[in-house]
C-alpha cells in the first residue's frame, strides 16, 4: 500500500514542475487569503512564493537544465554515476539556497542569521536536543529498515561513494534542511500559528520524498517531524541538520554493506 502524496513531476516542454509541492502552495496561499478576508496580517503569501518557485526550480533544473551541464544517465545509478551526484548537488544549492535568498530579497526585508536557525542561542540545550533526537530518528530508521528494507544502490565506485557522501549525504542535506527547517518554520515563527508551519514544512518536505512504501512514508514523515521540533525548542537548524546527516549516512551504510 502506498501513500498518494509524495514526489510527481510533471513537465510542460522544457519547465518541469512538481505537483505535491503545488498542491502544498495551493493550501497555503489559500489560508493566505482567508487570512487577509479577516485583515489578519500575514507572510504566507511570501511562503507560499518560495514553495512556488522551489517546485519549478528543482525539477526544472535537475530534469531539464543541469543535463546539459552534469548530464544523468537513466535509470539513475547512485554512486556510480558522478554526475548524478554533481546534478543533484548543484540542483539543491540552488533550489534551496539560491531561489529563497532571492525571494527574501524581492520581498524587501531583511532576515539574520538567527531567524533561519543558524545562531545557536543555547549551547547546552540545542546539543541535548540533538543527541536527543539524533537517537530518536535513528532509531525510527533502523526498526523501519530492519521490516522493510529497500534496496537501492546495486553497486559503488571508490569515486561515487565519496562523491556521494560529499555532495548528497552531506551538503545537500545541510540545504535541504536549512530552507524547509530553517526557512519554511524558524524564520516564521512568532509571525505565524507555529503548528501550521510545522504541517506545512512537513509536507512540504514529503512533497520532494519520492514514491515509496506506506511503511517508509510515515518513517519519512515521523523523523522530519522530529527535526522541526528540534528545531523549534532550540530555535537553531543544528540538531535537524545532525539527525538528517546520520540518518542519511546510516542508510547509505545498510545500503553498501
Amino acid at each position: 500500500m502506498d501513500l498518494q502524496f509524495g514526489a510527481h513531476p510533471i513537465y510542460f516542454g522544457f519547465i518541469g514542475a512538481n505537483l505535491a509541492t503545488l498542491f502544498v502552495v495551493l493550501i497555503v496561499l489559500g489560508i493566505a487569503l482567508l487570512y487577509r478576508v479577516r485583515r489578519k496580517e500575514t507572510r504566507l503569501f511570501e511562503l507560499s512564493l518560495q514553495l512556488f518557485l522551489v517546485s519549478f526550480t528543482f525539477v526544472t533544473l535537475h530534469g531539464r537544465l543541469l543535463q546539459y551541464l552534469f548530464p544523468v544517465s537513466l535509470p539513475e545509478r547512485p554512486l556510480i554515476d558522478n554526475n548524478l551526484a554533481l546534478n543533484y548537488a548543484v540542483t539543491n544549492f540552488l533550489a534551496y539556497a539560491a531561489v529563497p535568498i532571492l525571494v527574501i530579497i524581492f520581498w524587501n526585508r531583511r532576515v539574520s542569521a538567527g531567524e533561519i536557525g543558524l545562531r545557536v542561542n543555547n549551547v547546552k540545550k540545542t546539543a541535548e536536543y540533538s543527541v536527543l533526537g539524533t537517537i530518536f530518528v535513528s532509531a525510527v530508521f533502523l526498526v523501519t529498515d530492519q521490516f522493510f528494507h529497500q534496496q537501492w544502490v546495486e553497486g559503488y565506485t571508490s569515486s561515487g561513494l565519496i562523491l556521494w557522501v560529499l555532495l548528497v549525504s552531506v551538503v545537500s542535506v545541510i540545504l535541504q534542511t536549512l530552507f524547509f527547517a530553517g526557512i519554511l518554520f524558524n524564520s516564521y515563527l512568532g509571525k505565524e500559528n507555529t503548528l501550521l508551519l510545522a504541517l506545512v514544512a512537513v509536507f512540504a518536505f514529503q512533497s520532494y520524498v519520492g514514491p515509496n512504501s506506506l511503511p517508509w512514508q510515515i518513517c519519512d514523515m515521523v523523523t522530519f517531524a522530529s527535526k522541526v521540533f528540534v528545531t523549534w525548542k532550540t530555535k537553531s537548524v543544528y540538531g535537524a541538520t545532525l539527525m538528517a546527516i546520520t540518518t542519511n549516512l546510516i542508510e547509505l551504510a545498510f545500503q553498501i554493506i
